[in-house]
């Protein structure tokens, strides 16, 4: 009543749940927390120095046990307070102060062939170098990463729902920028081994998990 309008705390973090596989690579339980797939520039959490990767288990001393709770709870706090939230960061607990900012009311969403090459992992899919002309193809608001160029049918990454156009910005929280640092990751990784990518997709990132084949 007071601002003439509904006025809501502001993070400025994409979130996703936490599957039994990211879980286990980003060493937490099923369900304890969630996982940050993108922190926004110039948004509270990053000027607070939350990063990708994090996973937030508390926020002011509440459980966070799934994205609607983080949310939930994110609503209900003032812009220009400051919270305490939790987060595990490479199997540490680490308390970030976050003032929050006033949400803003926009509408985000949630979530081929020159120099193709084939990575015969099993994957099912195959992957290029990423072009100006094919970032703004797909959307991209970044450029820097491996296209995927190809997604096989019935293909693993098929199935983890990868599809043509998506961005690899990871392998197992590491960057690659090329082919070539794609194709590296993958050898360093053993057959039954599971690799853990950052993906972005037009303007939002996630991060999947991909088991390569015995």
């Amino acid at each position: 009543m007071a601002k003439g309008k509904v006025v809501r705390g502001w993070l400025g973090v994409g979130i996703q749940p936490l599957t039994a596989e990211l879980a286990k690579k980003f060493g937490v339980a099923e369900g304890e927390g969630v996982l940050v797939n993108e922190v926004f520039e110039k948004d509270p959490a990053a000027l607070a120095g939350i990063k990708p990767g994090d996973v937030i288990v508390r926020i002011d001393g509440v459980v966070v046990d799934s994205p609607n709770k983080l949310s939930r709870l994110i609503a209900t706090l003032t812009p220009g307070a400051t919270s305490k939230i939790e987060v595990v960061r490479d199997l540490k607990h680490v308390t970030v102060d976050v003032p929050l900012t006033e949400r803003r009311e926009l509408a985000i969403s949630t979530s081929i062939s020159q120099q193709e090459e084939k990575i015969d992992v099993k994957l099912g899919l195959d992957v290029q170098e990423v072009t100006t002309a094919l970032a703004e193809r797909f959307k991209l608001r970044d450029s820097k990463g491996v296209l995927i160029a190809k997604v096989e049918p019935n293909s693993r990454a098929q199935a983890e729902g990868l599809r043509e156009g998506d961005l690899i910005k990871e392998v197992n929280r590491m960057e690659v920028s090329s082919v070539g640092e794609f194709t590296s990751a993958l050898v360093r990784s053993r057959r039954g081994d599971s690799l853990l990518l950052r993906v972005l997709r037009e303007t939002r990132a996630f991060y999947v998990v991909l088991k390569l084949s015995d």
